[in-house]
């Protein structure tokens, strides 16, 4: 099924946009990179459904309502509609494009009390906007709590209104089979239990008994997921009941010698996403923003191939007087990266916070470098990379890219040549390449160059080899 999908890369839709490259499939439907000419969409996808599928007109008006809602914890979605691609009938979401998803976590490891317990304060918020505005998400779980930029957020595409039917329930869904408030309460209830054991508890429809919760747990979550699943959605706890629990995580951190200082106004914490880059770092597959987030701030590419295709790029645009970029920020001390900042949800109102003490002004470092051989390049882009990005590598990160550039010096291809074992530097460097410029062919024709970027705890920094004619 992933190679029929993967076909229609390039098509074009309604005339109106492109499919760029295939990011994967569902039973129903398949997301690609979605190609526009316009700015606002560089960093969006769009997923196509088949137009007879189960539900589609009701998917359909979800979609067009899910685009007048507005909040930092959900996935925004752009446009949708129907369209054609040869004979086949689709309907299509552009939104934004997630960077990475907690199922792509949680099979090779579970989260800590602490990262879980973050994890959790998005999540509540969201789904108090929507529960507030007649919503239910109706399909919480790992892979639909992504990160976008710099924020952990939730999908908003399969959004739905309160007290509709749920015609295909799965494990995460409540027994009552009904989109309610209360259900999304059981499915982050069970979410919650998988993220901190690799498994999604076991439950029949048909037997009147709660899940069986596993009792080592840590106590504050332990508690959470129990009053989450029960079977009588009266009982279930609200959000504002689950946020008051999550408050007393922290005496047991303060008891470990592990102060923890909240601030409801800020966004999701340093410290989950500090454990979450060093884990994909060494699992050698990095490939987003959910790597390097802010921690004054609040998914998933596909792998990149040894080789991937040619693609043309754009016309490169003028490129930034590279000497003078620097980096925004230091690696954090030990002692910030305990400074945990958490939002509460919309409808709880949080108690005083302990404001965490201001960081000290991060020394400015240059962010690039050049070396090797750059006769014949006129411009040259380096990734810019946050600091705490680069304080993951160990060693350093090498990446290869071979760009062909037309008889003016423009690149007019890009090619990963050596991904080396982070997709996500390989990605930074391939974006950078097809912005290089060279000096105008001698000859008339093009020509083929070598860019080799480097990443280490110190910059990025690239050089470049013309290829023998």
């Amino acid at each position: 099924m992933a190679e029929a999908w993967k076909q229609w890369e390039g098509q074009a839709v309604n005339g109106e946009f492109r499919l760029g490259e295939y990011l994967g499939s569902s039973p129903l439907g398949a997301v690609f990179q979605f190609v526009s000419d316009d700015s606002n969409f560089q960093t969006a996808a769009i997923k196509l459904i088949a137009e007879e599928s189960p539900d589609a007109a009701n998917r359909l008006a979800s979609w067009k309502f899910a685009a007048s809602l507005s909040h930092p914890n959900l996935i925004r979605i752009f446009q949708s509609g129907r369209c054609r691609i040869g004979d086949a009938k689709l309907l299509y979401v552009v939104m934004e494009r997630a960077d990475e998803d907690l199922s792509q976590i949680i099979p090779r490891r579970p989260l800590t009390e602490i990262e879980a317990g973050e994890m959790l304060h998005p999540a509540l918020g969201a789904l108090a906007y929507l529960h507030a505005n007649g919503l239910v998400h109706s399909r919480i779980k790992p892979a639909n709590i992504m990160a976008s930029g710099d924020q952990l957020k939730l999908s908003s595409d399969g959004l739905r209104r309160a007290g509709e039917a749920i015609s295909d329930p799965t494990e995460y869904d409540a027994p009552e089979g009904t989109s309610l408030p209360a259900g999304d309460v059981w499915s982050l209830g069970m979410t919650l239990v998988e993220v901190l054991t690799q498994r999604v508890p076991a439950w029949h429809r048909n037997n009147l008994q709660d899940p069986a919760v596993p009792g080592n747990l840590p106590a504050p979550l332990l508690d959470i997921a129990r009053h989450c699943l029960r079977r009588d959605p009266a009982r279930r706890w609200t959000l504002a009941e689950i946020a008051e629990r999550l408050r007393n995580i922290a005496p047991v951190q303060q008891r470990m010698g592990q102060p923890i200082a909240r601030n409801a106004s800020s966004g999701n914490t340093w410290y989950l996403v500090a454990a979450l880059i060093l884990f994909l770092v060494s699992a050698g597959f990095v490939s987003s923003k959910l790597l390097h987030r802010s921690s004054r701030h609040g998914g998933r590419p596909p792998q990149a191939a040894a080789k991937q295709s040619k693609r043309t790029v754009p016309e490169p645009q003028p490129v930034v007087n590279t000497a003078s970029v620097e980096k925004k920020s230091a690696a954090p001390s030990e002692e910030q990266k305990q400074n945990v900042i958490s939002p509460e949800p919309a409808a709880v109102s949080p108690k005083p916070a302990v404001a965490a003490a201001p960081p000290a002004p991060a020394p400015k470092i240059p962010a690039i470098a050049a070396t090797g051989n750059i006769s014949g390049v006129t411009h040259r882009v380096i990734p810019e990379v946050a600091q705490k990005s680069l304080d993951t590598i160990r060693g350093t990160v090498r990446v290869g890219i071979t760009v062909t550039v037309d008889a003016s010096g423009h690149v007019t291809d890009a090619v990963i040549d050596s991904p080396g074992p982070s997709t996500y530097f390989a990605n930074l460097a391939l974006q950078a390449a097809q912005q290089w410029k060279f000096a105008p062919s001698s000859h008339g024709g093009a020509s083929d160059w070598n860019l080799h970027f480097e990443f280490s705890p110190d910059g990025a920094k690239a050089s470049a080899t013309q290829s023998a004619p």
